[in-house]
């Protein structure tokens, strides 16, 4: 097994991002000073490099123009052809730096090559922009259905658990049949590591893409409101799980299964936070719990 811990100062501009994450909550001022610092602790200690600002300034630009667009259009079945482009925009561009496909995002890697438990594929936790700054553009600029207190938060996480329990099921009993995991309870102290990295990096920015974007903007086309929002739905789940194909069929599977579970829980609120709950719950049961990430063989 191979730990590599970075030093603190190439740390910083992650803190910096998470603060911006956290920003997004308490007021407008702080995620946007947060992140303008994060972006310039991160060419300071080689976190972003070459054009990877200029990238990120122009998904802020395609956020704002796809905001006012709304605001002039109103709902999605009456837009006009600036609105969907708009939107088509923000979308192809967010999914390219997600897939890195603009240069100047190395990962920073936090803990490299560790085998979680006998049979498993090794696993490692790196850091990196693109994701979470997406995510950031489209919760503090477009997306605004967030709890509010701490009183709206409490009703939120009640309201999804059955959603969390019945996602749990279903997912880790596909993915216990396809052989993608097995039992295997287990904990070490990375889980503390892990976990809040997972939850406002990883999930955050996955939820605030497939659920509180693209499952919430489609779910806006047409006059029939139930379909609609059925077809958002599924759309949402088969892009969440067709972006997990780097780990094969079954993880695909079980990823889009994972995916209709956080759109019912997202639906369900209509909070990005329902279906962020969702996802970290049965992430955090698949680490603790069966094989992570899964099985080599």
């Amino acid at each position: 097994m191979q730990v590599g811990i970075p030093g603190l100062i190439s740390l910083l501009p992650f803190a910096l991002l998470l603060m911006a994450v956290l920003g997004l909550w308490i007021h407008r001022n702080l995620w946007i000073a947060a992140l303008t610092a994060a972006v310039i602790a991160a060419y300071c200690t080689g976190a972003l490099t070459g054009l990877a600002a200029l990238w990120i300034a122009m998904l802020g630009g395609l956020a704002l123009w796809y905001r006012r667009r709304k605001s002039v259009h109103g709902a999605l079945q009456t837009a006009g052809w600036q609105r969907v482009a708009a939107g088509l925009a923000f979308f192809l561009f967010a999914l390219a730096m997600g897939l890195l496909l603009f240069p100047g995002f190395p990962r920073t890697v936090l803990v490299e090559t560790v085998v979680l438990s006998p049979g498993a594929l090794p696993y490692s936790i790196g850091l990196g922009f693109p994701k979470v700054v997406a995510g950031i553009f489209i919760v503090g600029l477009i997306h605004d259905e967030r709890v509010r207190s701490w009183g709206q938060l409490r009703h939120v996480l009640w309201r999804v658990v059955p959603v969390l329990l019945v996602t749990l099921v279903g997912v880790m009993a596909v993915a216990l049949a396809t052989g993608y995991v097995k039992l295997d309870p287990k904990w070490t102290p990375l889980f503390l590591v892990w976990a809040p990295i997972n939850l406002l990096f990883t999930c955050f920015a996955e939820e605030a893409f497939f659920r509180g974007f693209v499952q919430r903007e489609l779910s806006g086309i047409g006059a029939d409101r139930r379909l609609a929002t059925t077809v958002a739905l599924v759309v949402g789940a088969l892009l969440f799980g067709l972006a997990h194909f780097a780990g094969g069929w079954k993880y695909v599977v079980a990823a889009t299964l994972a995916g209709v579970g956080y759109g019912i829980a997202y639906e369900r609120e209509r909070r990005v936070e329902a279906a962020m709950t969702v996802h970290f719950g049965l992430n955090a049961v698949h680490f603790l719990l069966f094989t992570y990430p899964a099985l080599a063989r």
